[in-house]
């Protein structure tokens, strides 16, 4: 009978140890799942709701040049809420009116596509190469 004591304390131990792994493995395998599932049910018991990530809105704008600056300035704001977030579908963020002559212009996350004089310039988010375009 002493026996059996001893090692009932070690084999709960062991159980317990078992069972952690269990469900922290669980946890780690549907951590996605979960999250969904928690974020939904959360903003459903919030009376303020959640925000949701919307659809792509498109704004128009109007400068007098479209020089460097104003293309770094549109390009960083369209990346900032659509590659920083990693927007899954296509965007177009901005339509600058403005004179635009041909300009050189390097960016990590832009791509200047526009090689020609315009009178508009469009800001454009592609979700599959992750950059945001710029075309005339």
């Amino acid at each position: 009978m002493k026996g059996d004591m001893a090692l009932e304390y070690p084999f709960k131990l062991l159980l317990y140890v078992v069972v952690i792994l269990v469900v922290v493995g669980l946890i780690i395998g549907f951590n996605k799942q979960i999250r969904e599932y928690l974020g939904n049910g959360l903003c459903q018991l919030l009376p303020q709701g959640c925000q949701s990530n919307g659809d792509c809105t498109t704004y128009d704008a109007t400068e007098t040049v479209i020089d460097q600056k104003v293309l770094k300035y549109y390009c960083d704001a369209c990346w900032t809420k659509t590659g920083r977030n990693e927007y899954q579908k296509d965007c177009l963020c901005y339509i600058v009116k403005g004179s635009f002559t041909p300009t050189t212009f390097t960016n990590e996350n832009c791509e200047l596509q526009c090689t020609k004089g315009a009178s508009a310039v469009l800001f454009s988010y592609n979700h599959f190469a992750k950059t945001v375009e710029i075309k005339c």
